[in-house]
């Protein structure tokens, strides 16, 4: 209710599925844009062997 501003539960009520919809298409739109920079951040780079880094409590022996 809060969240889409309606004062009753049944105003609420009746505007959920509407809400529900467009959540979907929120996620859906986020979700292609993820995958859009993943394709184009993936061209033309191969993945490196990394070293992980150490950390200040790591000993060496």
């Amino acid at each position: 209710m809060a969240r889409t501003g309606h004062s009753t539960a049944r105003a609420a009520l009746i505007y959920r599925h509407a809400s529900a919809e467009r959540d979907r298409l929120i996620a859906d739109a986020v979700s292609g844009l993820v995958d859009k920079g993943r394709k184009k951040r993936g061209k033309g780079k191969k993945k490196k062997d990394r070293k992980p880094k150490e950390h200040a409590g790591d000993t060496t022996d």
